[in-house]
């Protein structure tokens, strides 16, 4: 007990500067053990927490993060998992065949993004949902393509692998395309989309994205969007006379619109009427659309107002830009001494859809 006291006398008559020297040395001492525990547990890298929080980015523009189905097969996923997936509906305007891109990615935004030395290796699979029918569905990446279908009351599993190297935004981009087939009415189908990583080797099982996505097809209505005479757009519209005066022949403009099917032979075509003052003009003689239908029931005339009307009905493409020449008629001069403006000599041509 008296040597004990003996010391703790001695350690109190130690001034205030040798006793701070001691604690110091003795902070070193545990800061050097743990400095050198941190820089060996950070050296290795393969701690799949340490590897989270250093940052590790996986995304993509049509799937979205889902704990719930790590591990889980395509079939598990599809049977259990549906309705909490992330959904998205592309509209399909009428062309034979549609595709999205969907991308597999490296970053979460143009400032985050994975380090330089953690290259990503992963696997993404893509599987219909339902039977469609009407349409053939497909993924291409690169120069690899593999249909997606259905049989037995399921969709077969497509799959590929990617990586996505670090230091810099990276991203694959996976063809996803449905194309129309035959005649048989379109019937969609939900397309689910899952990737997650496979290396290195810390990263598997960490994360997983999915998405589903439906080609919904819109038909859009056929539609004459412009028509009218070409000299309306150059015409001084309070001397109209005169610049019409001018011209022998006219140019008559006509743009469609609508959904295109089809190739050129055999795209769904829409009839439209076009019909003109039989006093004032008549059509070139070597138009197209004329030779097709002189001759026919389709090239009539008919009275209307007390103005008989040359008739002629075609059937034009949507997204078409049609050009008719007509020439002056016996009755074209007098007709026009008659107008009092523009619009009159506009009318005197007029185009509808049947």
């Amino acid at each position: 007990m008296r040597m004990i006291d003996g010391v703790k006398q001695k350690f109190k008559k130690l001034n205030k500067k040798s006793r701070l020297l001691i604690t110091a040395m003795g902070v070193l001492i545990l800061a050097g053990t743990s400095f050198s525990v941190y820089a060996k547990y950070y050296k290795t890298g393969y701690n799949k927490g340490m590897a989270i929080a250093s940052g590790f980015y996986f995304s993509s523009n049509y799937m979205a993060p889902h704990e719930d189905i790590k591990g889980l097969s395509m079939e598990e996923i599809a049977d259990g998992y549906r309705n909490t997936i992330i959904a998205s509906v592309d509209d399909w305007h009428g062309t034979d065949t549609h595709f999205v891109s969907v991308e597999v990615r490296n970053y979460d935004t143009q400032l985050l993004y994975n380090d330089k030395d953690l290259n990503v290796e992963y696997q993404v699979n893509f599987m219909l949902l339902d039977e469609p029918a009407g349409a053939n569905y497909s993924v291409k990446y690169g120069s690899d393509t593999k249909a997606l279908s259905f049989s037995a009351g399921k969709g077969t599993v497509a799959s590929f692998t990617g990586t996505l190297p670090g230091g810099g935004l990276s991203a694959n981009g996976y063809e996803l395309t449905v194309a129309k087939t035959g005649s048989a009415a379109y019937v969609p189908s939900d397309i689910l989309m899952v990737a997650y990583p496979t290396g290195p080797d810390y990263l598997v099982g960490t994360r997983c994205i999915a998405g589903i996505i439906k080609f919904d097809y819109v038909e859009k209505e056929f539609k004459i969007e412009d028509h009218g005479f070409e000299i309306r757009k150059t015409w001084d519209s309070a001397n109209w006379k005169q610049d019409v005066d001018k011209e022998s022949g006219f140019i008559y403009e006509l743009i469609t619109s609508g959904n295109y099917t089809g190739s050129e032979t055999t795209a769904t075509r829409k009839k439209i009427q076009l019909k003109w003052d039989a006093s004032m003009f008549k059509i070139n003689a070597n138009d197209k659309y004329y030779l097709s239908v002189a001759g026919t029931p389709d090239y009539y005339q008919v009275t209307e107002s007390g103005i008989l009307y040359q008739v002629m009905e075609i059937e034009v493409l949507p997204y078409a830009s049609l050009e008719f020449v007509f020439f002056r008629n016996e009755g074209f001069d007098d007709k026009i001494k008659g107008m009092t403006n523009c619009t009159e000599f506009e009318e005197s041509v007029q185009v509808k859809v049947l």
